[in-house]
């Protein structure tokens, strides 16, 4: 049917028009090619092979991990760590000493972004085991933690009693190559149990309530076993963390609590850092050991500082010759630590230097410096009278100990530390030096690599 279209003419008539009109045959030839053009796209899609996407891949990031969809995470780390240690006359060392530090395998995730788990283990005996410092087995970390919501978290299996700032913080992020005596003679470590944790105030408040089955791996040794049925309880203060980055948001406090108990067995002993020599033997103790433990941290820009005072009392219980109750063996141990990154990174644990090595830069430098105390109080013992054990050697004494240090992370993977550790014990007699009035100074380098 033909359309017209009205116009007015020069004369003022109206004119009817056709529209113009579609080429002859154009239109078929169109439809034609769209028709064949999505036949030829429906074929292809027929004979093209199901390409769903991979559910499972392997990445290499700055761990490699293995993901399983979106659903599961997987990453694999392992950490070696050699030492070096140079001939400290004072003590007998004449020649400088070289043994493996951790070698440690492990694995690492999360599930359905509510569990987290963690498996780990040493491939031989560590620097404390193979000393009998403490008596450890070769698995460290294996538990698992359900996420149920931020102010309540559930974690099961064996992982670190919480306890202590120094002793809760992970290898990879320590500034000395040596743990402070607070945290590896007072301080737990490791043990199995039940914990329940949460942040009910945001990033204000975390705490930390748990039951272990003994009371940490520190406490053991071939001659001695630990205590048994132990709770503790950790609270952490963040005062003024929140979305700002202002110079105290860095800034935390915390107490801490741990009590055992003891069946009439040997209790711990004050032990130098090297574990060159023991300054007050244990004897044995019965009934309850109970630890404290203060704590604060502090970091902004390149620089940090930390510190700790820990208390330790040993119960005797019905100890002495007619069954009557003996005094507790006391404790305490105390450090003040600090450290400045050089090169200006970020102080958050372990640094990450901005210029790698090799990468446009020589890594990053950091100094770092320690002082620290563990004393222990005079103690009555009902065989003094009889010869058994030496008087003197129940009477008050401490280890002194300054720790000044370098630490160069040569990229993320790789950091070198070099320590110098002055040492001076309050009785000579009872120290490793003694002609040297108990005072020698020890160096030692440590080459670490993570990945």
């Amino acid at each position: 049917m033909l359309v017209f279209v009205a116009m007015l003419g020069p004369d003022g008539t109206a004119r009817a028009q056709e529209p113009p009109t579609t080429p002859a045959g154009a239109a078929p030839i169109e439809k034609a090619t769209s028709i064949a053009q999505r036949a030829s796209e429906e074929a292809a899609a027929e004979d093209a092979p199901s390409r769903k996407p991979n559910p499972v891949t392997f990445k290499l990031g700055k761990h490699p991990s293995l993901h399983i969809g979106s659903a599961v995470k997987v990453e694999f780390r392992a950490r070696v760590e050699t030492d070096l240690r140079t001939a400290t006359p004072a003590i007998g060392l004449d020649q400088p000493d070289v043994e493996w530090g951790d070698r440690r395998v492990g694995f690492e995730g999360t599930a359905f972004k509510k569990i987290e788990f963690e498996v780990s283990r040493e491939l031989s005996d560590d620097f404390e085991a193979s000393r009998d410092l403490s008596s450890k087995t070769r698995w460290r970390d294996v538990y698992l933690n359900l996420r149920a919501l931020k102010s309540f978290e559930l974690e099961a299996g064996r992982f670190k009693v919480p306890f202590g700032y120094d002793a809760l913080t992970g290898e990879t992020n320590l500034d000395f190559v040596r743990r402070s005596l607070a945290a590896r003679v007072l301080s737990p470590s490791r043990d199995v149990g039940l914990m329940v944790h949460g942040r009910p105030v945001g990033r204000h408040v975390n705490y930390q309530i748990g039951y272990f089955t003994r009371d940490g791996d520190n406490a053991r040794t071939t001659h001695t076993k630990g205590g048994r049925d132990a709770f503790a309880a950790r609270l952490i203060v963040r005062p003024f963390a929140s979305g700002s980055d202002g110079p105290l948001a860095g800034l935390q406090l915390g107490m801490a609590t741990l009590q055992s108990h003891l069946d009439n067995q040997l209790g711990v002993r004050g032990r130098t850092v090297f574990g060159d020599g023991v300054f007050f033997d244990r004897v044995y103790v019965n009934g309850r050991r109970q630890r404290i433990g203060f704590e604060a941290a502090w970091s902004t820009g390149p620089v940090s500082v930390s510190g700790e005072y820990i208390s330790a009392s040993d119960q005797r219980k019905a100890m002495g010759f007619t069954g009557d109750d003996l005094p507790p063996v006391r404790a305490r141990a105390w450090y003040v630590a600090g450290t400045w990154a050089l090169t200006g990174e970020r102080k958050d644990g372990r640094l990450e230097p901005r210029h790698p090595l090799l990468q446009s830069g020589w890594g990053a430098i950091e100094l770092a410096a320690r002082i620290e105390r563990l004393e222990f109080d005079s103690i009555i013992y009902p065989g003094v009278a009889f010869g058994f054990p030496n008087a003197s050697g129940l009477l008050r004494n401490a280890d002194r100990v300054t720790t000044l240090g370098v630490n160069w992370y040569l990229n993320r993977y790789v950091k070198v530390q070099s320590n110098v550790v002055i040492e001076s014990i309050a009785d000579p007699q009872r120290s490793p030096a003694p002609a040297a009035a108990g005072r020698y100074i020890s160096s030692v380098f440590r080459f670490q690599f993570v990945l």
